[in-house]
């Protein structure tokens, strides 16, 4: 134990064909872990860090900097430290070395802490997982598995891993507990947890998305604020409450993750109905199979604008759990009022920043925040794929509300293989164009062309599917499976009647419904609709 715990010279890193090999398996793949303790046996084994340049005090989550309710951590010059986190009346303790594998010393650029988790990254991007550390030092411990299946691929990159543009997120069942979905329904957190590393890349308009129990690739994204096209500088991510900001001081929150965004039919249970009346499930496990309950409603939470911060702001942004529930968030940002240096804070849902001031040097490069909103200044282009599809007849067996009804895991049934199979549908006289489909975006403007030419707006919904392969980003020739729906606006709804033909298409087609489940696959070029 002792070679983890002392200070050595940098090992250096092995190379970026793979993460370093002496960090073995760990305990991270055995979700969800234990409840977290705080405890601190063990701590006095853990050499304190002498004549380092250490933080004072941890106010922000940045690369450098970081913290849970328990424990500090900070990595100076490749050395990773820790300390008991300053509780109500306590004094801070010193500094000490974090137990580190032989081969990261020195090579480490980044940190970022959620939940009883710490990720590290070496100079070509590679993940390394501290587990266990909402509890003693003493179960501590490194993995550099991620990725499909279940945690044991053989490690994960970031896309990019500039500064401020990428996070650890965690929600389990032992801290958060709970989420919502867009209807503000309260849900449970399954003993797998929820976990996930966002990242900005390319122009900072994407926003792709590291999940342990996904293929190691670039391929899943949380579409970004207004669109997708918003160009973000700078993101933080806890409790799956991912927080961004652009050059000019614009921030936006959304509340999203692969399992609550409507991908994964295969553990949890979705619907795009309205769940009043419906009780809300004690667990998990219950809403998956107890279909009298509430399921997830879908589509996937939106993004939410903040106010402006009335002050000078640089891009270190940051966001912790502050307690149980969806809603138990503190959002950080470094900055100054009146000469003073320190932070803004608000909570999640509240109107107004605060400011408390440290004198500390503020991280981060500054922002050219204004008082208005100039979020539409540095759009990104749209998505370049205009795609049209023959919706099908409503006599066939199987279709989106079928596979909805009979509880089948719908994110693994490819419209195309049904086609395959024999089970193909004849069109029924619509047809549906979505001009600039970012397949990462929830909502976008569609039109429904009806037989006679009537064009009807409505909208589109979609969700990413469950992939057991790698594959590549956006579109290209692979077909991309995902599930959605297509939905009235409810204005034109409730006055159908005076419109013929949307009249028509609600009844024939949409089953009188609002809004009618279906299943998309898409490529570059075309788009089959089931």
């Amino acid at each position: 134990m002792t070679a983890l715990l002392t200070a050595a010279p940098p090992a250096g890193a092995e190379g970026a064909s793979r993460p370093a090999s002496c960090v073995p398996f760990g305990t991270a793949q055995l979700p969800p872990g234990a409840p977290s303790t705080g405890a601190r046996d063990g701590l006095v084994l853990l050499p304190e860090a002498v004549g380092v340049a250490a933080p004072s005090s941890v106010e922000l989550r940045t690369q450098t900097t970081q913290f849970n309710r328990f424990w500090d951590f900070a990595l100076v010059d490749g050395a990773l430290l820790t300390r008991p986190r300053v509780q109500s009346g306590e004094n801070a303790e010193p500094w000490r070395y974090a137990p580190l594998p032989d081969c990261l010393r020195g090579v480490l650029v980044g940190i970022s802490v959620d939940d009883d988790e710490l990720i590290a990254v070496d100079g070509d991007g590679w993940i390394y997982t501290l587990d266990n550390v909402s509890h003693s030092p003493l179960l501590w411990n490194w993995t550099s598995a991620f990725g499909a299946p279940l945690w044991t691929g053989q490690g994960q990159q970031l896309p990019g891993g500039a500064p401020g543009t990428w996070a650890l997120s965690v929600s389990s069942p032992w801290d958060n507990q709970t989420y919502t979905d867009a209807a503000g329904r309260i849900h449970y957190v399954g003993l797998g947890k929820m976990t996930m590393v966002p990242s900005l890349t390319g122009d900072g308009s994407r926003i792709t998305y590291a999940d342990p129990w996904l293929p190691n690739d670039q391929s899943y994204e949380i579409g970004g604020p207004l669109g997708g096209r918003f160009r973000s500088v700078a993101l933080s991510s806890a409790g799956s409450t991912t927080f961004v900001t652009n050059e000019f001081g614009d921030m936006f929150t959304r509340n999203f993750d692969f399992d609550a965004g409507g991908s994964d039919s295969v553990f949890f249970r979705y619907s795009w109905d309205d769940q009043t009346g419906k009780p809300t499930a004690p667990n998990m496990f219950a809403e998956l199979l107890d279909r009298d309950t509430a399921a997830i409603r879908l589509p996937a939470q939106d993004w939410v604008r903040q106010p402006k911060i009335p002050g000078e702001i640089t891009s270190a942004i940051s966001v912790h759990s502050t307690g149980v529930g969806p809603g138990m968030r503190e959002l950080r940002v470094a900055g100054s009022r009146d000469g003073a240096t320190g932070f803004w804070h608000k909570d999640l849902s509240a109107d107004t920043w605060e400011f408390t001031a440290t004198d500390a040097d503020l991280p981060g490069a500054p922002l050219d925040n204004s008082p208005q909103d100039r979020s539409t200044e540095t759009l990104a282009p749209p998505a370049p794929w205009n795609l049209s599809a023959s919706l099908p007849s409503r006599d066939t067996l199987v279709d989106g509300q079928f596979l909805l009804d009979v509880g089948l895991p719908y994110t693994l049934v490819d419209p195309r293989l049904l086609d395959q199979a024999g089970m193909q549908a004849a069109p029924s006289g619509y047809r549906l164009s979505i001009d600039h489909f970012d397949p990462a975006a929830t909502t976008r403007n569609a039109i429904v062309t009806a037989p006679d030419g009537t064009a009807i707006p409505v909208l589109v919904h979609t969700a990413d599917g469950l992939r057991f392969a790698p594959r590549g980003a956006g579109l290209d020739s692979e077909p991309r499976h995902l599930v959605g729906a297509i939905e009235i606006p409810l204005e034109r709804f409730d006055a159908r009647e005076a419109d013929p033909v949307l009249d028509a298409f609600v009844r024939d087609w949409m089953r009188g419904k609002q809004i009618a489940p279906i299943t998309l696959s898409a490529t570059d070029t075309d788009l089959v609709v089931r």
